[in-house]
């Protein structure tokens, strides 16, 4: 099966820095303002395609989130792709992501959020979440939100995270299906939910086309960009599998 992956990050516009990342097959993009990426791919073992928004300061965030995309996506480590398998491997970069803090005094408490997708050879897809980074997939006409938000009802702050100084037993959410055909799976941080209407993200996802991530990401922008916006586009291509 082949695959294609659309790709962009922005700091936003009032962010001096850019603490989100994204990658697979163990290579990570960031950077202040990125060039959208799109490529092919041939899927012949689980692919690990991740998004992760850092927490904890310019140094610790982006050193959290970039640590945490390369330790998810590293090829081979994925080596079982199933819900339990996934958490072990996202409980191995937060342990990480903590140890690492520990022996950096500038790097205290940095953590990130995760949401990605293993694909496997057959088709098939698991999206897993860690805080509040989202993965959304389109549903007859509307647009559908996979991944659950791990937020406080009251206060707002997060309730679970990779890394940020707690060494917890992390509880991620898990979504299963078959990849779709192109608009795909979306994987955004909350950079883009929270500078944009929900209405005018799916408007758009609904068009969908070549430029989608960078529509989306203009989209962020226009609603005064006050984070840093990574989105990630992966879908199907027709005619490379027989799955629906």
């Amino acid at each position: 099966m082949r695959v294609r992956i659309s790709a962009v990050t922005h700091r936003g516009l009032v962010r001096d820095h850019n603490e989100d990342c994204l990658g697979w097959s163990g290579w990570a993009m960031n950077g202040e303002v990125t060039q959208p990426l799109s490529l092919e791919l041939t899927i012949a073992e689980p692919l690990v395609v991740v998004v992760c928004d850092g927490m904890g300061g310019h140094a610790g965030g982006e050193t959290a989130s970039r640590l945490a995309t390369t330790l998810l996506t590293a090829p081979g480590a994925c080596v079982d792709p199933t819900e339990t398998g996934v958490t072990a491997l996202l409980q191995q970069a937060s342990d990480a992501i903590n140890t690492a803090a520990e022996h950096r005094p500038d790097l205290t408490g940095m953590g990130c959020t995760s949401v990605g997708v293993v694909v496997r050879p057959d088709g098939s897809a698991l999206v897993f979440n860690v805080g509040d980074s989202r993965c959304y997939r389109i549903e007859g006409r509307y647009l559908a939100q996979l991944s659950v938000d791990h937020r406080h009802p009251v206060s707002g702050g997060l309730t679970q995270a990779l890394g940020g100084g707690r060494r917890v037993i992390l509880e991620p959410d898990y979504f299963s299906c078959d990849l779709p055909s192109g608009p795909g799976l979306l994987l955004c941080t909350d950079g883009l939910d929270d500078y944009a209407e929900f209405s005018d993200i799916e408007a758009l996802v609904l068009r969908g086309g070549p430029h989608l991530v960078t529509g989306l990401r203009d989209l962020a922008l226009s609603g005064k960009g006050g984070d840093n916006v990574s989105i990630l586009q992966v879908s199907m291509i027709e005619g490379d599998s027989d799955r629906g």
